[in-house]
């Protein structure tokens, strides 16, 4: 089963059993009403004063099971938010299509829509003369960015630029980067799209994009972004991001060795990036990417900045 055939079981059911983490550490289950977004994001409503909306405040993971008395079962396990704006229009609409009796009810200001996003997933056969079960591939696609997807990465982007951590993550505000053109995202994505220079990696969940990474090629002689002097040629990493709901999967860890891949196969022997002296998240995800530090430490527009180096 892949992405697009778990999409098809759960509207098909349409129903589950979802548990979440009690205020004692005790699991706390409840029988629901359930649908899928087209990027296999599970959908739910519960009311705002629910024990589920106080857990899921508390501690976001959950587990869910679907089907059962057809003799298949897929069973589940994923990170849940409650998803407000644009995000919470798509889980709407979706929850519309499937239950459009429920439809008034999202109205309410006492309904909360619940979104899950799955981190595994198993479906199970135990019809007779069947007995089987299969992990479902769940697998984030990461790959060079094209250039006619200037729209998608702005709008991650100004994601990126939005983050608690920008300021000192990013050489960008978000009120600069809101004012480019598009004729500026075309160009920055089409030279970051080709050739040997620059290259963005992007994450996509289904529809969604929740992360980037772009690596650029520096030769010796030349100034680097800190228009400092180089005396060697390296690949190094800049705007690495990740979406809030992504952090602590490995999907950071997939963007940097494509990073890696791309500069190995340049003929670079090493991938360097600097890191805020104080962002010490970004700095244990570099370490389990097999960054270290150089023992260089520099001053950067926004500070102190630990040089990290990642043999090739």
């Amino acid at each position: 089963m892949d992405r697009g055939e778990l999409v098809a079981y759960v509207r098909s059911h349409g129903d589950g059993v979802v548990s979440s983490v009690g205020p004692d550490g005790r699991p706390q289950a409840a029988y629901l009403a359930i649908t899928a977004t087209d990027a296999g994001e599970l959908v739910l409503d519960t009311r705002a004063s629910s024990r589920k909306v106080a857990n899921l405040r508390r501690d976001r993971r959950v587990a869910v099971v679907i089907g059962g008395a057809d003799g298949t079962t897929l069973q589940c396990e994923g990170i849940a938010d409650l998803p407000e704006g644009p995000d919470r229009d798509l889980c709407a609409q979706a929850y519309r299509d499937a239950f459009p009796r429920f439809a008034t009810s999202l109205a309410d200001p006492a309904v909360l829509l619940v979104r899950i996003r799955l981190t595994w997933a198993r479906y199970g056969d135990y019809r007779p003369g069947v007995a089987s079960s299969q992990e479902v591939d769940l697998g984030i696609a990461v790959r060079r960015v094209r250039a006619d997807e200037w729209e998608p990465a702005r709008a991650l982007r100004l994601d990126a630029l939005r983050d608690e951590a920008a300021a000192i993550a990013f050489l960008d505000t978000y009120e600069n980067a809101a004012r480019q053109s598009d004729e500026f995202y075309r160009d920055r994505t089409a030279r970051a799209s080709d050739g040997d220079d620059i290259a963005q990696f992007v994450a996509i969940d289904g529809s969604a994009w929740v992360g980037s990474v772009t690596v650029i090629a520096q030769r010796g002689g030349s100034l680097d972004y800190h228009d400092r002097p180089l005396e060697r040629d390296r690949a190094t990493v800049v705007g690495a991001y990740v979406r809030g709901e992504q952090r602590g999967s490995g999907l950071v860890d997939r963007l940097l060795d494509a990073a890696a891949h791309w500069g190995r196969d340049l003929g670079f022997d090493e991938l360097t990036l600097g890191v805020h002296q104080d962002n010490g998240r970004a700095q244990g995800a570099y370490r389990r990417a097999g960054f270290v530090p150089s023992g260089f430490i520099f001053a950067g527009p926004n500070g102190p900045e630990v040089e990290m180096v990642r043999r090739l």
